[in-house]
């Protein structure tokens, strides 16, 4: 996995897909973190859907949607799927920035993904999105979208994400990406996996 060029690859599909810019969609942190967990095992046309629907409800702030009832967040959210576990984890995810937000953006990368994690619904491949988009750490997202277009490349891919993760750490201290960089370069390689 360390022979990737990660510079050569984010310029080589700016050259065939353009510039993407801070790709992931959202208009504020919070509104990223929540499309984050929403659009886990769904399509982000659904998530959109459910961040609208919150955002209409006046719950698209960590406050009122840590307070709101869990059965009027179910309903406003079904369209993303998983009905039982979906309202509490975007609550969770709710409480978790009220009170701890601020304080983790001073945190190192390590410990503010450790936090990340112990957020119900927060797993490894959301947690990432959510460092990289919400709190500007230099991540790369170690997607199905990479794990396929690195294959394709002739890369082996582990099959875990945590061992993906490792394993493309070389190539990303390597290539000296900035975050915008490397946020540009996940949308790439989304539009590179949306097109194939």
């Amino acid at each position: 996995m360390d022979e990737i060029d990660l510079r050569s690859l984010h310029h080589e599909l700016r050259g065939r897909h353009g510039p993407q810019g801070w790709w992931w969609p959202g208009e504020e942190p919070f509104e990223i973190a929540v499309g984050a967990v929403l659009v886990q095992r769904s399509r982000w046309e659904q998530a959109a859907q459910s961040i609208e629907a919150l955002r209409r409800a006046g719950l698209l702030e960590p406050t009122a949607l840590a307070a709101a009832d869990e059965e009027r967040v179910r309903e406003l959210v079904r369209g993303s799927g998983f009905p039982a576990s979906k309202p509490r984890r975007v609550q969770a995810l709710a409480h978790w920035v009220r009170q701890r937000a601020v304080h983790a953006r001073e945190l190192e990368d390590a410990p503010l993904r450790i936090e990340l994690l112990g957020v119900e619904g927060i797993g490894e491949e959301t947690a990432d999105a959510i460092s990289l988009y919400c709190f500007a750490r230099p991540v790369f997202v170690c997607d199905e979208y990479a794990r396929r277009l690195l294959r394709e490349l002739g890369m082996e891919v582990p099959s875990s994400y945590r061992a993906f993760r490792r394993a493309i750490a070389p190539a990303l201290e390597r290539a000296e990406l900035s975050v915008a960089e490397l946020a540009e370069l996940h949308g790439l390689i989304v539009e590179e996996g949306k097109s194939a």
